[in-house]
């Protein structure tokens, strides 16, 4: 989905500059804010060349306007630039990105074996760039760091890091070179949208809110799912770049740091597995001691009441005794009653009167 060009630079009354897209230059046209003819009038810059351009509505296909709006040069004005590449590509993939990228509060970064968070201070897309030669070159992004994860991540980026969205087309050398002698890192990241967002994208935008509802979900996958921007540092970018003020050495210094941090972590890692294995066999055992004490508890239980069945039996038999021993009194008393009245019957009335 290649496009015209697709940003332009807005001059105010004021002389404050604001970068405008063409979909925001045609209704800044519409509301009167802006005025493109006559062209000596006109407040609309090339980003690039400087030159004055006016917003279209996209290519016209059956009379009609079709396709995503573009800026495009007064006519009988040429740019300096016809016949070459230009300092990059517009594409819809490429649009969407800036825009998704230029209020995003945070975002991951990985290349290579590294991860880092960004999380930004300003933000400026198409950020133009004027070298010592006069030589310039358009970044799609460059961003002022408040702080990273990790931390030393800010040192070695110099507090800032440009990102090039790209398509096919990747930065040319000089461009790599130039911006790493001015410590500029150059993190190389293809349009590429998640397979979340890629199903929504039209085949070409047609109205700001196509674009800026594309840019939304792009941005809440990259800020708030933490899906990595994933790019590349050019080798020979990385050989170029110029650390800024005393930053190596504080990276460095805070490098080591965090490296003897992520040891301690590890060690720490390990040990806490190790006490938690610890921890579990000690719990194991204590459920055993608990269990086996249950147990005994439960024997001692059974114990003390067989010690009691036995004391209770043991009185009983004393009782039982007792009882034996008074019934056989009793029984003896009885029997000598017995022998007594039977020795009575058997005396006359008068042995039993004088009791003979």
């Amino acid at each position: 989905m290649v496009v015209s060009k697709f940003y332009a630079k807005w001059r105010k009354p004021s002389g404050e500059e604001e970068l405008v897209n063409a979909f925001d230059a045609l209704a800044l046209k519409g509301r009167g804010q802006i005025v493109t003819q006559p062209k000596e009038r006109a407040s609309l810059y090339d980003i690039e060349t400087g030159l004055k351009v006016t917003p279209n509505r996209g290519h016209k296909k059956d009379g009609r306007n079709q396709g995503q709006p573009y800026f495009a040069y007064y006519s009988g004005e040429e740019s300096p630039l016809k016949g070459t590449e230009g300092n990059f590509e517009y594409s819809s993939e490429l649009n969407a990105f800036i825009e998704a990228f230029k209020s995003i509060k945070r975002f991951q970064i990985g290349y290579g074996e590294h991860t880092a968070f960004i999380f930004p201070k300003t933000i400026s897309p198409m950020k133009r760039l004027v070298f010592e030669d006069e030589d310039f070159v358009i970044l799609k992004l460059w961003i002022e760091i408040d702080e990273t994860y990790p931390y030393s991540e800010y040192y070695r980026l110099n507090g800032q890091l440009g990102i090039e969205f790209y398509k096919t087309k990747r930065p040319e050398p000089a461009k790599r070179i130039k911006l790493a002698k001015k410590g500029i890192p150059l993190l190389e990241a293809k349009a590429h949208f998640p397979e979340s967002t890629e199903i929504y994208v039209p085949e070409k935008f047609v109205s700001f809110e196509q674009i800026r509802g594309i840019a939304a979900k792009v941005r809440e996958v990259y800020q708030e799912r933490d899906y990595k921007l994933y790019g590349i540092f050019n080798k020979y970018h990385l050989e170029a770049f110029v650390f800024l003020g005393d930053n190596e050495r504080r990276y460095e210094t805070l490098k080591s740091y965090e490296e003897q941090c992520q040891e301690l972590q590890a060690e720490i890692r390990q040990l806490e597995e190790c006490f938690s294995q610890k921890s579990e066999k000690v719990n194991q055992l204590r459920e055993q001691i608990n269990q086996a004490e249950s147990r005994l508890r439960c024997y001692c239980e059974k114990e003390e009441y067989y010690k009691n069945l036995e004391k209770d039996n043991e009185l009983l038999k004393k009782e039982c005794q007792q009882l034996t021993d008074k019934s056989r009194r009793y029984f003896e008393e009885r029997n000598a009653a017995q022998e007594e009245t039977k020795s009575l019957r058997n005396r006359s009335f008068l042995q039993r009167l004088f009791n003979k």
